[in-house]
């Protein structure tokens, strides 16, 4: 059967919905699975629609961001540990020191805004909560220039008890806050927004790709926030100043426990390398138990044989004899000779573990 069909052919049917085209299309022969003619194929034509930042002329928009001038944000606690891939400590202070460019929004930054409510709604769906926007704009903490922007606030009795910070992320982020956490940067832009809020937890609700959804609870740490009242304090000094700050802001350590044993890393970096330590310690436990396991499997097969292989792989034994001293022995029956050849030495053995 002729599959081309004339270009007036629905109009000599007198077809005029798409059920009818169908219903006209079947009626000649042609089935669902089979090519659809060249005449009725749809010529899918991508569209030219522009990102354009219209926000960045809201006079509103362009007052919140001058407020923003006067006093560090919480957004920008990152930059000041060295942890921000969009702005460095120079650039910063250029910025409070001179002015806002008023650059356009990028696009993420446009579906990040826009995605604010729907994940805001869904972790309160979730976590059976009340979420509200916060008491104010830009809420301002025990110095002028602590300033901090909340997304969401979780109100209990009608008081926000806590901060919620909100975040769309690409759907690869997904597995690496599985495995180690949200972005210390994140964690510290919320460590900095309960401060300034003076609340004792907050929470981070995170949708990867649109498609799957996270959310952690964060307790107010004395020592990280004493760390960041620190960094801020320096770097709004250079502000007052108008002089310019060096590269990096801040030092790794803040003192040490009322026991004078004790040293307190407030930097997170230190935390993270110790997770990973850790972390390194498990796979290297798990590592070495699976290569004797193996080990085991592989004599067991081999018996008396001398060596096996297998495609371009070779296993071989060998027997060998070794000398070693019974120092269990030599104590029980020559103590005093064992002391005489006894020296004492000091070992530091480092030890890694979560807390408790």
């Amino acid at each position: 059967m002729n599959q081309t069909l004339p270009r007036n052919i629905f109009d000599e049917l007198g077809v005029t919905t798409e059920d009818q085209e169908l219903d006209a299309v079947m009626s000649l022969g042609f089935s669902s699975d089979s090519p659809a003619p060249a005449d009725l194929r749809i010529n899918a034509r991508p569209m030219r629609l522009p990102y354009t930042d219209d926000r960045i002329n809201d006079p509103a928009i362009r007052q919140w961001m001058e407020e923003r001038r006067l006093g560090v944000g919480a957004s920008e606690i990152a930059v000041l540990f060295g942890l921000s891939p969009w702005s460095t400590v120079k650039e910063l202070w250029n910025e409070k020191v001179n002015g806002c460019a008023y650059e356009p929004g990028s696009e993420l930054f446009h579906w990040g805004h826009t995605m604010e409510p729907v994940i805001a709604a869904e972790f309160a769906r979730r976590e059976k909560v009340e979420v509200d926007d916060p008491p104010l704009a830009i809420m301002i903490g025990e110095k002028s220039y602590y300033r901090a922007s909340l997304d969401r606030v979780v109100i209990e009795d009608g008081v926000p008890v806590a901060a919620l910070e909100l975040k769309n992320l690409n759907e690869s982020r997904h597995a690496e806050y599985r495995t180690a956490g949200p972005s210390i940067g994140y964690l510290l832009q919320l460590q900095y927004q309960m401060m300034v809020a003076k609340l004792d937890y907050g929470f981070l609700a995170v949708l990867f790709g649109g498609q799957k959804f996270g959310a952690w609870r964060l307790l107010a740490s004395p020592s990280i926030q004493r760390e960041i009242r620190a960094r801020v304090d320096e770097f709004w000094h250079y502000v007052e100043t108008k002089t310019e700050p060096p590269d990096t802001i801040g030092t790794k350590t803040i003192g040490s426990a009322a026991d004078g044993t004790t040293l307190i890393l407030t930097d997170p970096a230190w935390e993270t390398k110790l997770e990973k330590i850790e972390e390194l310690r498990c796979q290297k436990s798990k590592i070495e138990k699976e290569e004797k396991i193996l080990k085991a499997q592989i004599k067991e097969c081999m018996g008396d044989f001398q060596s096996a292989h297998a495609g371009q792989m070779l296993a071989s034994v060998s027997t060998s004899t070794r000398k070693s001293l019974d120092t269990s022995r030599l104590k029980e029956e020559q103590p005093e000779l064992v002391s005489q050849y006894q020296r004492d030495s000091e070992v530091r053995y480092i030890r890694i573990r979560r807390r408790t």
